[in-house]
């Protein structure tokens, strides 16, 4: 096979794609939401992290007596690195192809959505990984089963007339701020387990009558408008600003193989954890506790994505002849690195809908 002689950068496919991609992107992905994108300057490096404990300090006396010194305090930092790897597909649109069907840009942009497809899954898939990480977020402190959670609704959320989501989110919010001293700001769960709560008979008694959104929800009814008004009459119970919903699918089968969809985001499992999107051009240090950052670097002027786009503006397009096969190969491309910060800011529920 022949090696690239030449490699063209497509911004213009970077363009018009986005144009045509980013909303339905956005619906379904929520990995960068759930850790933010924050931007560095080096590929890899060692880096101070505030620990938790010195976030808060314990109340003191702040009289300086005359002639007195005042009291001095410090604090301390925890060593850690972070590292980001180069991630990118090939994608060929082959010449053969094109002539066969007639239409050169309509081969050029399912190659192009094809290849984007590829490295945005993987993106998605790493975070939802790293999130909901069962050794990650390991012992009483950190993960809990909602069925040994004690309460009345000790039960999963599929049993509709008996589980109590309230009291599981709230048990879990008190064991992210006895860990870190802040309170969760983001539940994170995917559509199963949402529509298993708000079907409960706890939840169903608070919402029906908040709007016709809800209604629809509870009817299985999941566009964009219904979720986003369900979302945010479920964060209000759960005293948190976001509810993020994981609700895209994958194919699990090898190529080759009858299509097997699965979940990028494990249903029966939720996060509640405070996560900051502050400073996107920012320090790792981190001004407060979160549970992590999705991390780019900006060495040779790549671009930082929002948080609601997917990863999509992160991506360079480049395109070259590969005349092995006789087509044109594209490449999108970016780097990018998943960092755990402090897990003590998130709790995982699990046993949810089991």
């Amino acid at each position: 096979m022949a090696s690239p002689s030449a490699s063209i950068s497509r911004f213009d496919l970077g363009m018009s794609y986005t144009e045509f991609s980013l909303e339905a992107n956005r619906r379904k992905y929520i990995g960068l939401r759930v850790l933010p994108p924050i931007s560095v300057a080096l590929e890899s490096a060692s880096f101070r992290r505030l620990n938790v404990a010195s976030f808060l300090t314990k109340p003191e006396s702040t009289i300086r007596a005359p002639r007195g010194e005042y009291n001095a305090d410090g604090y301390t930092w925890d060593q850690d690195s972070y590292a980001v790897q180069e991630h990118g597909v090939k994608e060929i649109n082959d010449d053969a192809e094109n002539e066969m069907y007639g239409d050169i840009v309509r081969g050029e942009m399912i190659s192009v959505g094809r290849g984007i497809h590829r490295v945005l899954q993987g993106l998605e898939q790493d975070i939802a990984d790293a999130v909901f990480n069962t050794t990650t977020w390991t012992g009483g402190a950190l993960t809990t089963a909602v069925t040994a959670i004690g309460s009345s609704g000790n039960v999963a959320w599929a049993d509709k007339a008996n589980a109590d989501p309230i009291a599981h989110i709230d048990y879990a919010r008190e064991k992210v701020k006895s860990s870190c001293g802040m309170a969760p700001n983001t539940v994170v769960m995917t559509d199963t387990d949402f529509i298993s709560c708000i079907r409960t008979d706890r939840i169903e008694a608070l919402l029906k009558y908040d709007s016709s959104q809800i209604l629809m929800a509870m009817n299985g009814q999941m566009d964009a408008r219904v979720l986003t008004g369900a979302q945010t009459a479920l964060a209000g119970l759960f005293n948190v600003e976001q509810i993020l919903i994981g609700q895209s699918f994958k194919n699990t089968a090898d190529a080759g193989q009858s299509v097997s969809f699965g979940r990028f985001w494990d249903a029966g499992k939720v996060m509640v954890c405070h996560n900051n999107a502050d400073g996107m051009d920012g320090d790792l240090m981190a001004a407060m506790p979160n549970i992590g950052r999705t991390i780019w670097t900006n060495k040779n002027g790549e671009s930082l994505p929002g948080s609601d786009d997917a990863g999509l503006g992160s991506l360079i397009f480049d395109e070259y002849r590969e005349e092995g096969v006789r087509g044109s190969v594209f490449r999108p491309r970016n780097k990018r690195g998943i960092k755990i910060l402090h897990p003590e800011a998130g709790h995982l529920l699990t046993a949810v809908v089991a």
